[in-house]
């Protein structure tokens, strides 16, 4: 009798521990995916708050003219950042770009450039459309003093269109996986449930409502998944940290905010799966006719 009680405690733990790997395992891929997503969030957001815009002035508007403009363009709800860039530093820019003043010599040292404010754009007004109305309204607030709006055209375009077809592409991807991972977790959930189909049919025998039979399953589920939410994790920040030391693109990517979203979003997936899971499991067993549970 003691040698079955040790094999079945055993038998018992052994199912617990298969659950939890299969549950981590499900948990990771889809951290992984979910972090991808929100990393690719980051760095379109980056990106697009780093694009400079020229507004170029004539030379004829002065310094504290300029100066009350970049304030003003500052506090303009479309406007992520706004600076003043003389015509000297812009010279000095190409001429680095180019390669020195050897490579200029034909203007014979004279600078073409105009002042300008260089503003960066916030990340809802990052399309072609309203960079186009943003542009008519600067240039009926300021005139004959701003001679150019310079962008690229194509900049909105091809920025936007390849960006939204990778994430499109991962959301797919996640959507997929998704179906796996809860199908997956419920097989997995069902199984160490069947072992356990004659305690919950005794229980039920004694006189157990079903709530209170319900009870101890849901906490078990709910502990299930926290800890392996918790392990999915850490892996997680270790596959992070191990792609950051070897590929510094992805240091761009992510920060503490984004990985706690993504371990706090795979623990509370963790717990929804268990628990729906061991719901429709018990519900099944607990209506089961006791022929049938052999």
């Amino acid at each position: 009798m003691a040698k079955t009680k040790t094999n079945t405690k055993k038998g018992l733990r052994t199912a617990y521990i298969a659950t939890i790997i299969g549950i981590v395992m499900v948990l990771f891929i889809i951290g992984i995916i979910a972090w991808l997503l929100l990393g690719l969030n980051n760095i379109k957001n980056s990106k697009i708050e780093s694009f400079e815009i020229d507004l170029f002035f004539d030379n004829d508007v002065n310094t504290l003219e300029l100066g009350l403009i970049e304030e003003e363009l500052q506090h303009q709800t479309y406007v992520h950042s706004a600076f003043y860039r003389s015509s000297d530093e812009a010279w000095d820019i190409i001429k680095d770009d180019i390669g020195g003043d050897s490579a200029l010599s034909v203007l014979e040292n004279e600078n073409p450039l105009n002042q300008s404010v260089i503003i960066t754009l916030e990340r809802n007004y990052f399309n072609l459309d309203s960079m186009r109305i943003i542009e008519q309204e600067l240039k009926t607030a300021y005139g004959e003093r701003l001679i150019e709006v310079s962008y690229q055209d194509e900049l909105f375009a091809d920025y936007n269109t390849g960006i939204q077809k990778l994430v499109y592409f991962v959301l797919f991807l996640a959507a997929l996986l998704l179906f796996i991972a809860i199908a997956m977790i419920n097989n997995t959930i069902r199984l160490a449930l069947f072992s356990k189909r004659f305690l919950i049919k005794t229980m039920q025998l004694v006189g157990a409502t079903p709530r209170f039979i319900r009870r101890p399953f849901f906490w078990s589920a709910v502990g299930q998944g926290i800890l392996s939410g918790i392990i999915a994790g850490i892996m997680i920040l270790g596959l992070i940290a191990v792609l950051e030391r070897y590929y510094p693109v992805f240091l761009n990517m992510t920060d503490l905010k984004l990985y706690f979203i993504v371990l706090i979003g795979i623990i509370i997936f963790g717990i929804l799966i268990t628990v729906t899971s061991t719901y429709f499991a018990l519900r099944k067993y607990l209506r089961l006719n006791l022929d049938r549970l052999y």
